[in-house]
């Protein structure tokens, strides 16, 4: 069995895998104790395979655990200068956030050619490969709710309520014309950012904690799409193969 590990600030998502790739078990927890409950849930793998954009302290102390739980070193993923088919256009790999990078790796492996790789978490990136695999570089902005916490931490606006994404019509209250704005002005930027994909016959990706939100709303368009909750993760087998 592998374990693929895809280490965020606060939430651990997991999947469990055979020797052919076949998926086996999947879930999400945690990062305070998410180690160990799988250690007690699944057993022991043979290999680990991590992606983690934590700072180096961070995933030193992560080996340290994983190590205990299963008495092996795991693979942590890195951002390279091209792999599984893609080259990276950063002119410092490195630096490419090795979430983004397993995305399109990823992406590259379902074979659709050229893509638009949607992550709508916090951040909300976007990532644009041809369909030789060359990436074009990317996009990062804030989600929708770091949208919407800045125009509140910037006006006298106060809304005491959660958010609620449901529409991206002109909104009859303070609360609505914010929300649906927002919501409004992300989905068209989207639809812009992935027409050249999809004019060639490509695909457009969403993953990430916003995904079936803005899913929502392409469909109202009739904007092709398919969303794949665990693109990092499927991105570590073409990393770390």
């Amino acid at each position: 069995m592998i374990l693929d590990l895809d280490v965020g600030n606060t939430r651990l998502k997991w999947r469990s895998v055979d020797a052919q790739g076949v998926l086996l078990a999947r879930g999400a927890q945690s990062n305070n104790d998410g180690l160990d409950t799988l250690a007690k849930q699944l057993g022991a793998p043979h290999r680990v395979r991590v992606a983690c954009v934590r700072d180096v302290a961070f995933r030193e102390q992560l080996q340290l655990r994983i190590r205990a739980c299963w008495s092996l070193d795991a693979e942590f993923a890195r951002s390279t200068p091209q792999a599984a088919g893609v080259i990276n256009a950063y002119a410092q790999p490195e630096n490419l956030g090795v979430d983004r990078w397993l995305t399109m790796l990823a992406a590259k492996a379902r074979g659709q050619g050229a893509c638009c790789i949607v992550d709508a978490g916090s951040a909300l990136t976007v990532d644009l490969l041809c369909d030789d695999g060359r990436h074009l570089g990317g996009y990062i902005v804030p989600g929708l709710a770091m949208q919407r916490a800045s125009l509140l931490a910037g006006t006298a606006i106060r809304l005491p309520e959660p958010p609620v994404w449901e529409q991206a019509t002109p909104g009859a209250s303070t609360s609505a014309a914010i929300h649906n704005g927002i919501l409004s002005m992300t989905v068209a930027w989207l639809i812009a950012m992935s027409e050249s994909a999809l004019s060639s016959g490509g695909a457009l990706y969403l993953t990430g904690g916003d995904a079936q939100v803005l899913s929502v709303q392409l469909q109202a368009r009739s904007v092709p799409h398919e969303i794949v909750a665990d693109l990092v993760l499927e991105g570590l087998a073409a990393a770390l193969p």
